[in-house]
Formats: C-alpha cells, structure tokens, sequence
C-alpha cells in the first residue's frame, strides 16, 4: 500500500457509521424510526445464515442493507466484493426487500407481537419463495431473535460476530467518489467540493494532503441529516431553541466519523468547521491557536460557501457581497483576514 496515494478501507464498517445518518434523514422524510437500516441488515444477515450464503456474498448483502435507501447509482459506486452484481442477485434483493418491509410494518414502535409478524407471513407466503418463508419461520422460533430486535448494542455485535473481515485498499479518489454519495444527500446542488478542490489547488497541497482536506469536506455536512428539515429550510427567522438544534451538527458529524477505522485526520478536520478564531465557534469552542491552517481554511471555506448558496429564507449572495461579509467578521476577529484576502482573488 502506497501510504501518499491510498488508505485501508472497510465497506460494512464505513456504513454501519453512516447508517446513523441515513436513519435520521429517512425518519425526518418519511418518519422511519431510528436504528431502521441496522435491523433490516440484522433481518437479512440472520436469513443468509439459513441460506449458507459464502463469506462474500454474506458481506455484500450487510453493505446492500445498510444502504439500500440510496439510489441504484450510488449503491453501484460502493466497492462490494462481488462489484455491481450483488445489486442484480434475486436472492439477496428478496432478503433485502422482505427484510425492510418487516421492519416498516411490524417493528417500528419496537412493540414486537412476533405471533402477528409469523401470522403475516404464513398468510402471505405466495408473496416469497418457499425457502425464505421457511427459513425466517425457523428464524422465528428463536427468542433471541425478537429480543436482539430491540436493542442496537446486540445487533451490532450479531453483524460483527458473523462478518469475515473484507478490508481493502483503496486510492484516496476512490474513498471520495463514496463519501461525496453522503455530501450530496444534504444538498444535492451543492458545489461545495468543487470549491475545495480549487484552493488546494491554490494552496499547492502534496496529493494526500488535498485528498484528506476534499474527503473531509464531503463529510464536514453529514450532521446536518440529523437536524429536522423543518428547521435547516425554515423561511421565517429561527428561534434560539432551533439555533442550538442547528449547533449540534458538528457533534453529529463527529458521532459518524469517529466510528470509522482510519479517519482520525479526516474526522479532525470535518468537526472544526464552525469554529472560529476568536473562540466564538461551536461545538468545542476552539481558538485560534488550537486551529490549524486547514482547519482555519476549511472552516472559512464553509462560511464563503454559505453566503455563496442559496437558502430558505434569503437569495445567494453574490461574491463581492460575500467577501464584504467575511471582511466584516474578519474584523470581528471570527476568521482570518488573509484567507479571506485570498477567497476575494480565487473565486472573483
């Protein structure tokens, strides 16, 4: 492994981290409840077991489950160990399909009347195939199944304790075109990351270092899936109550990165990006001198964005309004006057 160009990197751990977040943002949308995607793949993983499905086959329908809430062509850009082929499989899409509408019909209030659930599918059993409607009332009769239901500790340890590790090695570029699936699903218009690829291009990063910073800028939103839609696109003027929903975004983010092997650098950087040189940021209240140049450049490059975007309640500001606005905080002491000096010359 060429440690300037490439990283190790886990598909299933990757989005048992995310999963979180696509959680919430199918609970805010359609009111799914939380730890949704985790039982599906519990569901699935049990019926392959009864199916004796291969090692990698087992691991590719956890992946599948963890993200079959995506679009088909993000789920195509995921480095299954069978490739795009796992997509197309009739047994895996009948696990998969069968689990998540058990867990939309039966088990979203965690009140599990397992007797209503085995009497749904002896009643619908032409829906499936003779062998899934056997292997899940087999499953069924298990009270360690209902129970392990409940509770996301015990699930978790289930999809661990019956995964073989398929850890690969991938290039920086690759990791980005997954984690850029997550940055869309906030603002799927955004340019955001088209704004950092051209000042680590300004700056002259060294190629790991512009793959950190843009891996960390694709990622540096997913927080803001946990925060009601409600309150991220209210027109009117957001209470303070609503501004400090708004503020936990960063620690969300730090909830899904930090669960993920291999991104400590990553995670560092995407966190920070609402702190401010003065102290006056959120969530850690970091200053200056704890705020390194990428952490200081990324977190103006969040703010120029901003002004730069539209939103709910007002129209994007041009760039000379922008740049007035950051000279302003600027003098507030909030960010540096030199980087916004430098956003002026490279987006003009």
């Amino acid at each position: 492994m060429d440690k300037k160009k490439q990283m190790p990197f886990n598909l299933n751990n990757f989005l048992l981290a995310t999963a979180i977040a696509l959680d919430s943002k199918i609970n805010n949308e359609h009111n799914i409840s939380l730890n949704h995607h985790k039982r599906v793949c519990y569901i699935a993983l049990n019926l392959g077991i009864k199916f004796n499905l291969e090692p990698n086959m087992m691991a590719d329908l956890c992946s599948y489950s963890l993200a079959y809430s995506l679009k088909k062509s993000d789920l195509e850009k995921l480095p299954f160990t069978m490739g795009k082929e796992i997509l197309n499989n009739d047994l895996v899409n009948e696990i998969i399909n069968f689990s998540v509408f058990l867990d939309k019909k039966f088990l979203q209030d965690m009140k599990i009347n397992k007797n209503e659930v085995i009497k749904y599918v002896e009643k619908n059993e032409e829906k499936y195939s003779n062998e899934l409607v056997k292997n899940f009332l087999d499953i069924s009769a298990q009270i360690s199944f209902w129970e392990d239901l409940k509770y996301e500790n015990e699930i978790l340890m289930f999809i661990y304790a019956n995964l073989h590790d398929f850890t690969i090695v991938l290039d920086f570029e690759e990791i980005l075109k997954i984690t850029t699936i997550f940055h869309k699903l906030e603002n799927p218009n955004s340019l955001f990351l088209e704004k950092a690829e051209k000042i680590t291009d300004e700056f002259e990063f060294e190629h790991k270092d512009k793959q950190i910073f843009l891996i960390a800028s694709s990622l540096q939103n997913i927080g803001k899936l946990f925060i009601p839609s409600s309150i991220l696109n209210k027109k009117e003027v957001i209470s303070q109550e609503e501004y400090e929903v708004i503020k936990t975004y960063p620690y969300h983010t730090k909830r899904v990165l930090n669960s993920i092997m291999g991104f400590a650098d990553i995670s560092s950087l995407a966190i920070k990006v609402q702190e401010r040189v003065d102290g006056s940021g959120y969530f850690f209240g970091l200053d200056g001198k704890s705020l390194s140049f990428k952490d200081r450049l990324l977190g103006c490059l969040v703010v120029y964005n901003a002004l730069r975007e539209e939103r709910s309640y007002r129209e994007a500001y041009t760039h000379d309004k922008a740049i007035t606005i950051m000279k302003e905080e600027a003098k507030r002491g909030k960010v540096d006057i030199s980087l916004v000096e430098h956003f002026d010359r490279i987006f003009a």
